[in-house]
């Protein structure tokens, strides 16, 4: 399934959600460059981060 097709499904899906935020033009070029190189997704690699920060966060305590 390619990058468009999923993100339609996720679109439709009551279990997804959308955020956003404002990061720097540097950070967002090396990103998009970092994605490109792995294959991985926008939404793929976004959730694993938040997923990754929300499990650091959470055993900070």
């Amino acid at each position: 399934m390619d990058a468009n097709a999923m993100a339609g499904n996720r679109k439709a899906d009551p279990d997804y959600g959308q955020i956003s935020g404002l990061i720097p033009k540097t950070l967002i070029t090396e990103f998009k460059v970092a994605l490109a190189r792995s294959g991985v997704t926008q939404s793929e690699a976004i959730e694993q981060a938040i997923a990754l920060w929300v499990a650091q966060k959470g055993n900070a305590s």
